[in-house]
């Protein structure tokens, strides 16, 4: 009721003007879009905010190319922000293995500029991503009863399934598996209890919820698209060593397959940030860090807590244009207060 709401409201308001009016005091602004993966089945129902239907995708690109906007890369967004240019940033998190197979031709069909912040853990020990497969598995299993039996963990016990108690279960299922000390044997259990549900986790013979491998990051970097940093283990430590450690290892991991590239863009774990933070990143050479806060960049925005728009499956295309003109930038200012 309330989307529907405030769509007819966008509506009228763009009908008025109010958008074009946005826009014009918004453009020393620049909105930096956030993306994640993309929809082979059903994906996009299970998390909208995570996984776009590549279609959807498609039309977000083709409005941008075919607007006023220019789709500028992150670097110039930095470096010219504060003047009148009408600015859009396209980011992308995480690395998922639909950036390639499905985003890639529709960013060079267009030509526009992407960057990318990769978590590399799992691009260098490939498989499913456990806790985004494992939730996947038991949302598409409400009503059914699970039996998880594992020798080599001592375990036999029964769980049902139901939309209420998913969160909980996926912590129990977690912690029971990782007593098993290697990640091949974690995912095995997984992908045995998809078998066991019948979901199923494959696409064309490929996994579903696998990173980008070396082969396809390598191979990404050759195009208009920047690679930058997300941390090792997709975490966002509050001790300092181990949070620099992450960002190290995510550099260091990188560059062993992207040699002499310039890593100076972060971008914080699902936006999990703390104020100590910031000195640590600059000892490690990030210049710009990248939040899923809600807002634009503007001449006074800290550098290394950048808002975004994080836009998805679930965004009606009339909410899209308000967050690019900088209507619902305003909005939130106004309410803020």
């Amino acid at each position: 009721m309330y989307k529907t709401f405030k769509v007819a409201v966008l509506f009228i308001v763009k009908l008025l003007g109010g958008f074009k009016l946005a826009r014009k005091l918004n453009a020393r602004n620049t909105c930096i879009l956030c993306y994640h993966g993309f929809s082979y089945y059903d994906e996009h129902k299970f998390r909208p905010k995570l996984f776009m239907r590549p279609e959807t995708f498609s039309k977000r690109m083709l409005w941008l190319k075919n607007s006023d906007y220019q789709v500028v890369t992150l670097q110039k967004a930095i470096e010219e922000r504060g003047r009148k240019n009408n600015f859009i940033v396209l980011t992308m998190d995480d690395g998922w293995a639909g950036t390639f197979e499905l985003a890639n031709d529709v960013l060079l069909t267009h030509k526009l500029p992407l960057t990318l912040y990769v978590t590399s853990y799992y691009i260098q020990k490939q498989g499913i991503v456990i806790n985004v497969a494992l939730a996947y598995i038991l949302w598409k299993s409400q009503g059914k009863e699970l039996i998880l039996q594992n020798k080599r963990l001592n375990i036999d016990t029964k769980f049902y399934i139901e939309a209420s108690n998913i969160d909980q279960l996926i912590k129990e299922i977690q912690h029971i598996i990782s007593q098993l000390t290697d990640l091949s044997s974690r995912q095995q259990v997984v992908i045995s209890i998809a078998e066991q549900l019948k979901v199923s986790l494959y696409h064309q013979g490929r996994l579903l919820f696998r990173l980008l491998n070396e082969q396809e990051l390598a191979a990404l970097s050759m195009y208009d698209i920047n690679i930058q940093l997300h941390t090792h283990r997709h975490c966002s430590p509050k001790i300092k060593e181990l949070f620099q450690n992450e960002v190290q290892k995510n550099i260091s991991y990188i560059q062993s397959i992207i040699p002499r590239i310039k890593l100076t863009h972060f971008c914080y774990p699902s936006g999990e940030h703390y104020p100590q933070q910031s000195p640590w990143l600059k000892s490690c050479g990030v210049e710009s860090a990248t939040t899923v806060s809600a807002g634009m960049l503007t001449k006074t925005t800290d550098l290394l807590k950048i808002p975004r728009i994080l836009d998805g499956e679930d965004v009606h295309q009339l909410e899209f244009e308000a967050e690019l003109c900088g209507l619902s930038h305003f909005f939130r200012q106004v309410f803020s207060r």
